[in-house]
């Protein structure tokens, strides 16, 4: 290959086409981002109105990534059943320990995929919002709406990652691709836009994306934009088996209720997810 050329994406006819969404509670907040794998891919960034809006996009996905849980935990169900019923509650308990490190996470707060991400990331301080006791349960029931809605009355999508949505987690799929900045990313602090420039250009040079200025001036300025991009290439990766998905009995049961975070493979570089066909 000459030096500065791009080998053809996956031959696919049409070209697989991805959406991430950077799901809020409130829908000026939300990102849709929507890459079209061609042999040059071309990234849109699309309209969050409303919900309308997001399914329209789903719509014309071969698979969404979506930047929100799609389930509570289990422990936490329980906890909630046993309390409005008056029975014995549960014991509060947590996972097993990091190897080598601290505790894992509660079981009341966070699932089982929120644990496993956080250990397999090493993540650190860095630990995900919890579901159960943090405003991000307004984004979950958002979520789940939209997917009972884009199911159609037909069968309910599938909350692994195995139908045409799947979970996803920008910050942690960052540090998987070896592009986490070293100050946050989020937000308007005064490092923030710089730290999500140098994303930008980390994703551009590593999937050799062309991308518009408007698309790169957007995600410079919004980590909303950014996060839905991210989520769009996260989602290529979940289907062109590139990310980590339930081994064990124990998580391929967990993952079917409480969703599966679907983190890329740090072996394959962004490169690869591009091509899409792993070596």
């Amino acid at each position: 290959m000459i030096t500065g050329e791009w080998p053809e994406t996956a031959a696919t006819d049409p070209p697989m086409v991805t959406v991430g969404i950077d799901l809020a509670g409130y829908s000026r907040v939300t990102g849709v981002c929507r890459v079209t794998w061609a042999e040059q891919p071309v990234v849109e960034l699309l309209s969050a109105r409303n919900d309308e809006d997001l399914l329209e996009a789903m719509r014309t996905a071969d698979k969404t990534g979506l930047d929100s849980p799609v389930g509570w935990p289990v422990a936490f169900t329980s906890l909630l059943a046993a309390h409005q019923a008056g029975t014995k509650l549960p014991v509060r308990s947590r996972y097993m320990p990091h190897p080598g490190g601290p505790d894992g996470l509660g079981t009341f707060t966070h699932r089982l995929t929120d644990d496993l991400a956080w250990k397999r990331t090493g993540a650190g301080k860095q630990r995900p919002l919890s579901v159960a006791a943090d405003k991000l349960g307004i984004v979950a029931m958002r979520a789940v709406d939209l997917l009972e809605r884009l199911a159609e009355a037909g069968p309910a999508i599938p909350r692994d990652g195995s139908g045409p949505v799947v979970e996803v987690y920008p910050a942690f799929a960052l540090i998987q691709w070896g592009l986490a900045s070293k100050v946050s990313y989020k937000g308007s602090t005064p490092g923030a836009p710089a730290a999500r420039a140098e994303i930008v250009a980390g994703l551009a040079d590593g999937l050799g994306l062309d991308l518009s200025e408007c698309v790169r001036d957007r995600c410079t300025r919004s980590d909303h934009d950014l996060d839905a991009l991210i989520s769009a290439v996260v989602a290529r990766a979940a289907a062109c088996g590139m990310t980590h998905w339930p081994t064990t009995e124990e998580e391929h049961a967990m993952a079917a209720v409480e969703g599966w975070i679907h983190l890329p493979r740090r072996s394959l570089p962004l490169a690869v997810v591009r091509d899409g066909v792993a070596p």
